[in-house]
């Protein structure tokens, strides 16, 4: 059994220790990208503001959290055996997860206000109240709770296991009333508003297109549309497992399924984060045009490096043949 739990550990770091290199790269090009055209993608499109908030969080991930189990899967302990490292490990975990996905969840409600609305968004009274501070309150909301949960919580006492990833849970999520909490309205609530927004999303556009005559400018709006989808599906796929497990222990049975929980679902979500810039670069056709046009350079310049080569070899095989032929030229005379 000790054999089997070591490789399964092992195998984990390998995974992400595979994946981890290329999503760094990709969030690397993408800032890039979104440096060059601050004006048009940021400035001018309020609605990449979310993208940018999840990508930057994406990016604060792979650099600290999945540094850290890295370590853990592959000498089977945290990289620093104190209470302090274990709360802030598991409070940076926690908050980096729960935050991207109340973004997403956010990010689903308010395209439906670009798309339909989006002489309304163009306000700057609209921009503020349905724009800005609810993205404030995405951004700080779940840090602030588990700051107070696992930092300073009131009833119970953190106990940390070293050899556990993230030294285990922390005392509040064991209560029954905070754990339970915690499931329902930081992951399933958010869940179930990405599944919805994106299923009346879909057919709020084909209704106008068919039924009432009243088209979506698709052309302009078709990005939006793609990317969200891109991107929630990204999370509904990763996510899913393990909310329904942990709603079902929270409500009904605490050790429904916990071995898969622990070994499986837990370890899928770190690949949301690692996967997130890949989605992105696929959901942005200009970025995409950009990364062909720079390959198609290359080679170009490959190729012609070649071509320069080739030319002079053949000359200088002409010369050689010219000079071994003088000689039986003269004696032929």
């Amino acid at each position: 059994m000790t054999d089997i739990s070591e490789n399964l550990r092992l195998i984990k770091y390998g995974c992400l220790q595979t994946i981890i290199g290329p999503s760094l790269l990709c969030d690397i090009i993408v800032f890039i990208y979104l440096i060059r055209h601050w004006r048009k993608e940021i400035i001018k499109s309020p609605q990449n503001h979310v993208i940018l908030c999840v990508l930057t969080i994406s990016f604060i991930e792979k650099t600290t959290d999945a540094i850290f189990s890295l370590y853990f899967f592959r000498w089977n302990i945290v990289i620093q055996q104190t209470d302090t490292f274990c709360t802030c490990w598991t409070w940076l975990n926690y908050s980096l997860l729960t935050v991207n996905l109340i973004l997403i969840a956010w990010c689903c409600i308010e395209r439906h206000l670009f798309i339909f609305h989006s002489q309304m968004m163009k306000k700057k009274l609209c921009l503020i109240l349905l724009h800005y501070i609810p993205l404030l309150i995405c951004l700080c909301y779940t840090p602030i709770f588990y700051i107070i949960n696992i930092f300073f919580p009131i009833f119970c006492i953190n106990i940390w296991d070293y050899n556990y990833p993230y030294c285990g849970s922390p005392c509040y999520a064991f209560l029954p009333f905070w754990g339970t909490f915690d499931w329902l309205v930081h992951y399933a609530i958010p869940i179930l508003i990405i599944s919805f927004s994106n299923l009346f999303l879909f057919f709020r556009v084909v209704w106008q297109r068919i039924k009432q005559g009243r088209p979506v400018e698709w052309n302009r709006q078709k990005r939006m549309i793609i990317q969200l989808a891109f991107i929630s599906s990204l999370y509904l796929i990763l996510i899913t497992p393990e909310v329904i497990v942990g709603v079902i222990e929270a409500l009904w049975s605490p050790t429904f399924a916990l071995e898969i929980q622990l070994n499986y679902f837990f370890y899928i979500t770190n690949f949301v984060h690692q996967l997130l810039p890949f989605i992105i670069i696929s959901s942005l056709p200009n970025m995409y045009n950009e990364l062909k046009r720079f390959f198609q350079r290359i080679k170009r310049f490959i190729t012609r490096d070649r071509s320069r080569i080739h030319p002079s070899t053949i000359v200088n095989e002409r010369e050689r043949n010219l000079i071994t032929c003088v000689p039986t030229y003269e004696k032929t005379i």
